[in-house]
């Protein structure tokens, strides 16, 4: 026991020291877990009963969606969105318009797994309620598709707060979300930010720069997961506080935008911003390499085949004029910038070796310790 526990130490001392020396992951949002649902509002109640917040479309129709307007922009991920899609399958996407694969990025999902409304059981529905300080969806004695129907209806429910809190409540689990079959679709329960490029072929793709899944063990009637937002990098609006926010942060003076190179800026990033040094902001406008603008505007993807409640416009978005600064003093930046990496490195393979040496002796011993007991 006291060399498993040792060992244990060792492990955690080490993890530690990582995150010392190569700096945490940056944390988007800090997420609580809670044994009530006492935030739930209920959409079903009386004072809902004389307002329009059933979706027919959602409450009646297999993998069906529904875009929506907010009343608000809702801070997601460090960006302002203003249109949602609300799916039958648990979820909301928060791209606006779903493309085929809606589930792989950029979703709120309370419970995304495969339930099946049908008109022949009316008391399936989905309802929608928003004023403006919140968004709410709320999916109604769900059952999931045919081969899955005797597990029993789900309730649940998202809220999406101006202040950019996200909550889960769950009103009725008659299963554990982790016994959920998902062979035939996802079932994922978290939040997923990513951004959007376009291939050669000018194919659209979306991909992930953050990913949040939950402890599916944990969730049971009567309970609540609550997001809280962290402050991030984009929503910083000048070079001084940018640099202030954290190292993880980057000012590009071309898009005026600060930014990790990692999130939702990344396709423009890549191609118009370098990641700067530590020099002072007045002298990083002539410290960035900028090439022409490659970025097209993208066709919108297609969505999912099947008939939304409402259409909604799309928006693009223009880049800025590049700067060069003189090659000498870019090479000297960009020599001091690999330096810091390459002893990042060392260190961390160090520390690597250094572990694995320790974890060879103590198995060495506790076999030693085998042997004579």
């Amino acid at each position: 026991m006291a060399i498993t526990s040792l060992r244990w130490i060792l492990l955690t001392l080490y993890l530690n020291l990582l995150i010392v020396l190569v700096g945490a992951d940056f944390k988007w949002y800090h997420k609580v877990f809670e044994l009530d649902d006492s935030d739930w509002i209920d959409l079903r109640g009386s004072n809902y009963t004389s307002m329009n917040v059933k979706s027919e479309i959602l409450s009646t129709v297999y993998l069906s969606f529904s875009r929506r307007n907010l009343t608000f922009e809702f801070p997601f991920y460090g960006e302002k969105i203003s249109t949602v899609s609300v799916t039958t399958q648990g979820f909301i996407s928060m791209i606006g318009e779903p493309y085929k694969r809606p589930f792989e990025t950029q979703y709120v999902s309370p419970l995304m797994a495969n339930f099946s409304p049908r008109e022949t059981d009316p008391t399936q529905d989905i309802r929608i309620h928003q004023d403006d300080e919140m968004f709410i969806v709320q999916w109604s004695t769900m059952l999931l598709a045919e081969e899955e129907s005797s597990d029993g209806y789900f309730t649940f429910q998202t809220q999406l707060h101006k202040d950019g809190t996200i909550k889960f409540i769950y009103k009725e689990v008659p299963i554990s979300v982790a016994d959920i079959v998902d062979v035939t679709h996802p079932v994922v329960v978290g939040l997923s930010g990513g951004y959007r490029y376009t291939r050669s072929d000018d194919t659209p793709v979306y991909e992930p720069f953050d990913t949040i899944n939950l402890n599916k063990g944990k969730i049971a009637s009567g309970t609540t997961y609550t997001f809280v937002p962290q402050p991030s990098c984009l929503q910083e609006k000048s070079c001084s506080k940018c640099r202030a926010r954290s190292e993880h942060c980057h000012w590009c003076p071309t898009l005026q935008r600060c930014s990790t190179g990692k999130d939702s800026l990344k396709p423009i990033w890549d191609v118009s911003c370098k990641i700067l040094s530590k020099s002072a902001c007045e002298e990083e406008v002539t410290n960035s390499t900028i090439t022409d603008s490659q970025d097209n505007p993208s066709p919108t993807p297609p969505a999912l085949p099947v008939h939304p409640d409402t259409t909604e416009p799309t928006t693009g978005s223009n880049e800025g004029t590049p700067t060069v600064r003189e090659q000498t003093e870019k090479k000297q930046k960009t020599n001091s910038t690999d330096m810091v990496v390459i002893k990042a490195l060392l260190i961390s393979t160090c520390a690597i070796v250094l572990l694995l040496i320790v974890a060879t002796i103590l198995a060495l011993t506790h076999l030693s310790l085998s042997q004579v007991l």
